[in-house]
């Protein structure tokens, strides 16, 4: 096992980290922009290292600087948690030059599942269903056009090695396109310091499926799906675990796709294989090769620790689970993410109290300022159920529960959309959270 990892990330997921570094007795060093000088987490951690100012470009994704920090303290792992530099394969493969254990996939396959048009290219290859799409460079507006006319609008635009939402684009005609195109391409580029893009077919009625992995190298577990549909501005807002509309064949199908998908790869670590799904037909959009944001909900519907178990599996212990466990949870999780809303006038939390008997995963205490430049979420608050119905109905008493005054948020209309019928009845499309927030 290791002995001191380092967690190359902030906030709430570097607090899940820690955790389950301790269950292993595993130390934790911390690092921080200045901007998270008094950050919860720090103060959580083992060691904390300052690794340079509050724009990200010259922290959380300088991998000079995460590296020599990760040395200076002989830390022997590195976890790159979400976002940042955890699906950036020259920074795993700096890792492994430093002689450093990487806690994610091998570089090789980070490689080919970060690029998407490659991606998809190779899920034709492993013959799962893909939508119609095309990688395009550079700027040349004819070229891409053409591209654009041939896989017909309306279509996504989107950075190639883009996640979490960002550099997305839903476009309805080639002028809108153009107007597009130039700041697309410019956060693609800061976001994630690669301006490739990719033209993708547009759904217009889709739920958005997605299947959590582990690999060994010689075994594939697949601990459970999660419905993501529900996105505002391509962030998803509310997921659950596992995806009420899916029949028990639908679902053997699923993982099907996905195993076939990675047959052959010989895959280490988590991994998140995200599908749309539209007229009982799985397409294949992409695949996280890291910890997903919402992987607490898999959690509570296995109860496996999927961290620990990831920081085990990098470490050459032994993994294993019950047979079958995805396709048979020990209840329905909900996660709703509350976030701050732009603009922030107040970054202070002046009251803060959370409903008991609710996983509430967050960095965040009365009293604390928030930091917002990074990203807006303040907690995910996650109820479970033993039926859908009665995870919704938990739902709605957790988010009723919550006193939360200081900076503004989405809680009103977290509390508005998990009381629609249309929601409650489980009918709701990609696009329905962004028809209901404009009618609100």
């Amino acid at each position: 096992m290791f002995r001191k990892l380092l967690i190359a990330n902030r906030g709430e997921i570097a607090v899940q980290i820690i955790k389950a570094c301790r269950q292993l007795n595993i130390q934790t060093v911390a690092v921080c922009s200045t901007a998270d000088r008094h950050a919860g987490y720090t103060r959580l951690a083992d060691e904390v290292v300052c690794i340079g100012p509050a724009a990200a470009s010259g922290s959380y994704l300088n991998a000079e600087a995460i590296l020599m920090a990760a040395i200076n303290t002989h830390a022997d792992a590195i976890h790159p948690g979400y976002g940042f530099l955890a699906e950036n394969a020259d920074f795993a493969a700096m890792c492994a030059e430093c002689g450093i254990a990487w806690i994610g996939p091998q570089t090789e396959q980070i490689k080919l599942m970060g690029d998407k048009a490659q991606a998809k290219a190779f899920a034709r290859q492993q013959q799962v269903p893909v939508l119609a799409g095309q990688s395009i460079q550079g700027l040349d507006w004819p070229e891409i056009k053409q591209a654009a006319i041939a896989i017909g609008f309306p279509l996504v635009l989107k950075a190639s090695y883009g996640g979490g939402g960002k550099g997305i684009r839903v476009l309805s005609d080639a002028h809108e396109l153009h107007q597009q195109l130039r700041a697309a391409h410019q956060e693609a580029a800061a976001s994630f310091l690669n301006d490739a893009m990719y033209l993708e077919q547009f759904l217009t009625t889709a739920r958005h499926i997605e299947v959590q992995v582990l690999g060994t190298g010689q075994d594939l577990f697949i601990l459970g799906d999660r419905d993501c549909s529900l996105q505002l501005h391509k962030q998803k807002v509310l997921e659950e675990s596992p995806a009420s509309i899916l029949t028990a064949a639908q679902r053997r199908n699923l993982y099907e796709l996905s195993r076939q998908l990675l047959a052959g790869t010989h895959y280490q670590s988590l991994g998140t294989i995200e599908y749309l799904f539209a007229d009982g037909q799985f397409y294949f959009m992409e695949m996280n090769t890291r910890l997903q944001v919402e992987h607490g909900v898999t959690e509570l519907t296995t109860g496996i620790d999927i961290v620990a178990e990831q920081i085990k599996q990098a470490a050459g212990v032994a993994v294993t689970f019950p047979e079958h466990v995805g396709l048979q949870p020990q209840c329905i999780a909900i996660e709703a993410r509350l976030t701050a809303t732009l603009p922030v006038t107040q970054t202070k939390i002046e009251t803060l109290q959370w409903p008991e008997n609710v996983r509430i995963d967050t960095d965040y205490h009365q009293g604390d300022h928030l930091v917002t430049m990074y990203d807006g979420l303040i907690a995910k608050i996650m109820v479970t159920g033993a039926d859908r119905i009665t995870a919704v109905h938990n739902l709605q008493r957790a988010l009723a529960a919550v006193k939360l005054q200081g900076p503004t948020t989405n809680l009103d209309f977290l509390r508005q959309t998990v009381a629609r019928p249309a929601y409650v009845n489980d009918q709701y499309t990609i696009h329905s959270l962004a028809r209901w927030e404009a009618s609100k």
